[in-house]
């Protein structure tokens, strides 16, 4: 299947990397320090839950949030803290990886975390016809092994967690939170090369599913560039170039 993709990126990525070297300069100072935290943390968390939901993102906001949204955000939390070891420690990812990821996402009770699923589910687009259930496995593995190729490496990171996302999102592994644990799991490349997260904000959901439609009939470039754009603004915010997001108190674990 890999080889259906054509990614032709229009843009080139020079802006974005002369960001995070920017970034890589400054990141250990406390107010940039205190900015990446805020992002990776309690925004992208909210952010990406809502995402997920195709929801008002001032739901994720509000003052006293229900319990159910209250235990999202933690594992969210968590489970960043996850990603982000494994970027330190791993140079790639397998399969118990993102079952790892999975299990701390959906923490808390749910009976198939960090299991993938057991029976079939729904096509996400016209044409799009999901893995079979015997045959999840072994394709995720076999998708996390063509990561390691060569040809892989010579893309940019926005494209690497591109494809990362459209494969595994074709392939539906999980009976619940597919949407935002492979969201999360797929931007491995980028905070491996230094880059903070492509948070992709939930007042963009409608736009989301469009690309992720377009991209499981093999045209990936709105994916691609709705990345890139999230790279890009994620840069700013640790940068402190625009506006930083609101202050939110990090949930007790």
């Amino acid at each position: 299947m890999a080889e259906k993709f054509q990614l032709r990126t229009r843009h080139q990525f020079a802006g974005l990397i002369d960001k995070r070297d920017r970034w890589a300069r400054m990141k250990d100072q406390a107010g940039a320090r205190a900015r990446f935290e805020q992002l990776t943390g309690p925004e992208w968390a909210r952010q990406n839950c809502a995402l997920d939901e195709i929801c008002d993102p001032a739901l994720w906001r509000a003052e006293v949030l229900d319990s159910s949204r209250v235990l999202q955000l933690q594992c969210h939390i968590a489970a960043t803290q996850t990603l982000m070891r494994f970027a330190d420690e791993k140079e790639f990812l397998a399969g118990e990886d993102l079952l790892e990821l999975h299990r701390v996402m959906l923490s808390g009770g749910h009976e198939t975390a960090g299991e993938y699923r057991r029976q079939g589910v729904r096509a996400l687009a016209e044409g799009h016809e999901p893995t079979d259930v015997e045959l999840v496995a072994p394709v995720v593995e076999n998708a996390l092994g063509w990561f390691q190729s060569d040809s892989f490496a010579e893309m940019h990171e926005v494209e690497k967690s591109a494809l990362m996302l459209i494969k595994l999102i074709d392939v539906q592994p999980f009976e619940e939170a597919n949407g935002r644990t492979l969201r999360l799991f797929s931007n491995f490349f980028l905070l491996k090369a230094g880059y903070p997260p492509a948070v992709i904000p939930a007042c963009k959901a409608s736009q989301y599913a469009i690309a992720i439609q377009n991209s499981l009939r093999f045209h990936t470039q709105p994916i691609i560039d709705l990345i890139a754009e999230a790279a890009d603004q994620s840069l700013r915010c640790c940068l402190g170039e625009p506006p930083a997001p609101p202050k939110l108190n990090v949930l007790p674990g």
